[in-house]
């Protein structure tokens, strides 16, 4: 695909190492955080989306296995208004219907670009560190949101795999939001071939 008509943008969060999960995919010490108690109020203006301010811009999301298998197995589904895609090489490709959420399984990065050309996709969420590697090694990132919290948890799964090159990005905006967190808001600004 020599050139794309949908934008791609990664919305991810990791610890100040770098991991987005532990080894064994727990992520409590994100989704329950310890309290900062010595929050800092920003002195900008708030410049990078809240979760729901980027789900309102994306029109369908792509996730890898594993952050499917972490999602399904919540209370409740986080993204039930969103298309979502599953890119796995080892899920059979396909309409998958569980826990009465339904997402379709993809199982290339290549497929999913033609899927999303072929539908007329405008900006897609792209999820989970193998699948936002896989689109970084493409050229097919546009932009990052990355959420960094205040946390050394020392070995786990890493955000970012081997990439085979550099991949430049520019400042778009930076947000301290709730228990020490801060957000950063970049663009790409040169994608390479493989």
């Amino acid at each position: 695909m020599s050139s794309r008509t949908f934008k791609t943008r990664a919305f991810i969060a990791t610890s100040i190492d770098g991991y987005i999960a532990r080894h064994n995919d727990d992520v409590t010490w994100l989704t329950n955080p310890p309290k900062n108690i010595h929050h800092i109020p920003p002195t900008f203006p708030r410049t990078v989306d809240n979760m729901k301010e980027h789900m309102s811009r994306v029109d369908c999301m792509i996730m890898g296995r594993r952050t499917y298998e972490y999602c399904i197995s919540l209370p409740e589904w986080p993204y039930s208004a969103k298309q979502t895609f599953v890119l796995s090489k080892t899920m059979t490709p396909g309409i998958l219907v569980k826990n009465n959420v339904k997402v379709e399984v993809v199982g290339s990065t290549e497929a999913a670009g033609a899927l999303f050309e072929r539908e007329g996709v405008g900006l897609v969420y792209i999820d989970g560190g193998k699948v936002i590697t896989d689109f970084l090694r493409k050229g097919w990132v546009d932009e990052m949101v990355i959420t960094t919290t205040p946390l050394l948890i020392g070995a786990g799964v890493r955000l970012f795999g081997e990439l085979g090159h550099d991949v430049r990005l520019t400042l778009v905006g930076v947000d301290i939001i709730e228990d020490g967190m801060v957000s950063i808001h970049y663009a790409v600004v040169r994608k390479y071939d493989e």
